[in-house]
């Protein structure tokens, strides 16, 4: 739930391409608090975001009166931790994939299955079975990991120049299902556009709640991939500023 409300406060200051570098705004307590799942109290939610400033994750300011939050820079940093893609998000491609192919026996289902963990995590998609593609640098974080498993003769890591795999944005959207990304950006527009009127205040609070959460699983599983590797209309940016225009992420500077 710290990782979900740390999130949120990313995206309330639009700083998602900025995550690692970027400041954030001061974001409004009651909005945050839409960023729990339907049915999360809110004392439990007062509670959690009260350890957060004590652990250093968020910083509580007044705006008129009212009690705000924002990221802190330990924030940013968990949020890297939890995507590290996001450290190099702002960079062009350089028109190489960087392919792991790894061969781990089915006596070490659990070492197998961590290691398709990590590569997602770090951004990878699936090629094949046993084979991932990214378009980032191999990271700090990922040799060691590697390392420290005693993966070194079990994993062979490779760079490959884009024009032995094909049309760049063909292979992307099929290793990461771009379609089916875009489409979850897409349902959040298209339910605040014809859904957002809801007046009840009960109502509303619980589809804001559902907007939020659906947002979100999309964002996480966004690859995050440079921009000339996407479709033209990718929709991640449209769903943030209708949130923004509906006044459901209403950010405070």
């Amino acid at each position: 739930m710290r990782d979900r409300l740390l999130w949120g406060l990313a995206i309330g200051g639009e700083i998602v391409e900025q995550i690692d570098t970027g400041g954030s705004r001061a974001y409004d307590s009651n909005k945050l608090y839409l960023w729990t799942p339907p049915g999360y109290s809110k004392k439990k939610y007062r509670q959690l975001v009260a350890r957060m400033v004590r652990e250093g994750y968020v910083q509580q300011v007044l705006v008129e009166g009212r009690t705000h939050f924002r990221l802190t820079g330990v924030g940013r940093k968990q949020i890297v931790i939890n995507k590290p893609v996001l450290k190099q998000i702002s960079q062009e491609w350089d028109g190489f994939w960087r392919i792991v192919i790894f061969d781990v026996a089915e006596s070490q289902r659990k070492l197998r299955d961590n290691l398709r963990r990590q590569l997602v995590k770090l951004g990878f998609g699936a090629l094949q079975n046993s084979t991932y593609i990214s378009v980032y640098e191999y990271s700090k974080e990922f040799l060691e990991f590697i390392d420290s498993k005693g993966l070194k003769t079990k994993v062979l890591l490779l760079e490959s120049k884009q024009k032995f795999l094909g049309d760049p944005k063909v292979l992307a959207a099929k290793v990461w299902d771009l379609k089916g990304i875009s489409d979850q950006y897409q349902q959040v527009i298209d339910k605040l556009v014809s859904r957002f009127g809801i007046k009840e205040a009960g109502k509303r609070e619980e589809f804001l709640k559902k907007i939020y959460r659906d947002y979100l699983e999309a964002l996480i599983v966004d690859p995050m991939l440079p921009k000339g590797l996407l479709p033209e209309s990718w929709p991640r940016h449209k769903a943030a500023q209708y949130l923004l225009r509906a006044g459901v992420v209403k950010e405070s500077g």
